[in-house]
């Protein structure tokens, strides 16, 4: 019989399968379950290319950190964040010498309990249990506005996440967030496509444990951006949003079953 980690406590689920858990897995960290481990493992027969795609996802964060950074946006809320381990935003803030301020937020207790003993000693950032879903509760809460200033333009990221649920509820709380957010503030998103050989696999898989999963076109992850204008180049396979060596942008970047991408609140709405 396998012993139960320390670090489970009453709240956490072990019977079902986490999204934070599953990517601590596939990014190779430590805080995960064989329940998370076997999901990944058929993951990862279903689609060869997923460890390399969130390895490209993860490169794609850092840069839009840095590009946001560049912008002089220095606020942070990542949504969906998982645990904050390394190459996360606070991180990449550091290394480019930003005390730029940051909040993660995810539903799992696990990425909270551990986050918060990875961020303890740094003042500058926190995490909090909360729902996506239930946006007031997220841009009200004490800690967030603590360190989020609204009135000044914030980058929002949801990547790896809005996959797990249909429009019908994305598209509304996407919506809640984007009208608080003040204007050159900036929304990074990473979704699951269906543009992709092995996307049938993966959502006949993730169905099985996920009954919202939701594989998108390109047009549908397009429309997740209404209300903001396209940071250059658009919606992409990760590895060519700004890469950092262009002539090394792989030849066959549909591979990676995922788009980005990176859009702006105008300073006058978008008609």
């Amino acid at each position: 019989m396998t012993e139960t980690p320390s670090w489970v406590t009453p709240d956490v689920d072990t019977e079902r399968p986490s999204i934070a858990r599953l990517y601590d897995y596939l990014l190779g960290g430590t805080h995960h379950l064989e329940v998370d481990r076997r999901l990944g493992r058929e993951a990862i027969k279903a689609a060869p290319g997923l460890v390399l795609l969130i390895r490209e996802n993860r490169k794609f964060l850092r840069r839009a950190v840095r590009y946001a950074l560049e912008q002089g946006v220095d606020q942070f809320l990542d949504i969906g964040s998982g645990i904050p381990t390394r190459g996360s935003i606070h991180e990449t803030a550091r290394k480019a010498g930003s005390d730029a301020r940051v909040v993660y937020v995810d539903v799992d207790p696990v990425a909270v309990s551990h986050g918060r003993a990875i961020l303890a000693d740094d003042p500058r950032t926190t995490i909090l249990r909360a729902d996506f879903f239930q946006p007031d509760d997220i841009l009200g809460n004490a800690e967030v506005v603590e360190l989020i200033d609204f009135t000044r333009p914030v980058a929002l990221l949801v990547l790896n996440m809005i996959h797990f649920f249909p429009d019908a509820k994305v598209r509304p709380a996407l919506a809640r967030y984007r009208d608080t957010l003040a204007p050159e503030s900036l929304l990074m998103l990473s979704v699951a496509t269906d543009d992709t050989t092995e996307a049938g696999a993966i959502d006949t898989l993730y169905q099985k444990e996920y009954t919202e999963f939701t594989l998108r076109s390109r047009a549908e992850i397009t429309a997740l951006f209404d209300g903001f204008e396209f940071v250059e180049p658009g919606v992409v396979y990760p590895p060519q949003w700004r890469p950092t060596d262009p002539d090394r942008v792989t030849r066959s970047p549909e591979r990676y079953s995922s788009l980005v991408g990176v859009g702006r609140v105008p300073r006058e709405p978008v008609p």
